[in-house]
């Protein structure tokens, strides 16, 4: 059983996207993770400041997680992205020759959803279409940006990312998500 679960919910004017990480392992990380998912997907039209507090206030009673939330919003073609704990997110994007670069990192703050909140500050940043937002748990090795083939489908993407950064010695999760809007002018 993982403590490591993620959500991606469409609201009315954004997307909401978020990697939560519950603390330890086994059923109670579950849970405390499960129950954060639960709230975000109640909740798809709130601020990512205020999808933590009401995390926060819902993990009261369990262990706790640690978590990033991001919020695409496709008309004003932007992310804007917070965390706390250590899921690390990042938008990369294609450039010009073989590679990618990484455009921006969610802010991250230390504390514990459910325990000790800090208060955050959302950061945003431009997103373009076929942008990447990669989002992965700390049982990821910190250097798995280097792995990101942008050009593969997203599920791809996130297996090689396991597969290669993957620690064996805790839950892991790598979410990804491209931005694609139908109507962008």
């Amino acid at each position: 059983m993982s403590g490591d679960v993620a959500i991606s919910v469409a609201g009315a004017d954004q997307t909401v996207l978020a990697v939560i990480d519950g603390l330890g392992h086994g059923p109670e990380a579950a849970a405390a993770a499960e129950c954060a998912r639960d709230v975000i997907a109640v909740h798809p039209d709130e601020p990512p400041a205020v999808l933590l507090q009401l995390c926060h206030a819902a993990l009261a009673h369990t262990r706790g997680v640690t978590m990033t939330v991001a919020s695409i919003d496709c008309d004003a073609h932007e992310i804007h992205w917070v965390g706390v704990g250590n899921v690390r997110a990042k938008l990369v994007r294609r450039f010009e020759g073989p590679g990618v670069r990484l455009v921006s990192r969610a802010l991250l703050y230390s504390g514990t959803v459910g325990y000790s909140m800090p208060d955050v500050r959302v950061s945003s940043v431009g997103v373009l279409p076929d942008d990447l937002v990669v989002m992965a748990t700390d049982g990821i090795g910190a250097h798995f940006f280097a792995d990101v083939a942008i050009g593969q489908p997203v599920d791809r993407i996130a297996a090689s990312i396991l597969e290669r950064h993957g620690k064996s010695s805790d839950d892991a999760l790598v979410a990804v998500a491209r931005v694609a809007v139908p109507s962008w002018s």
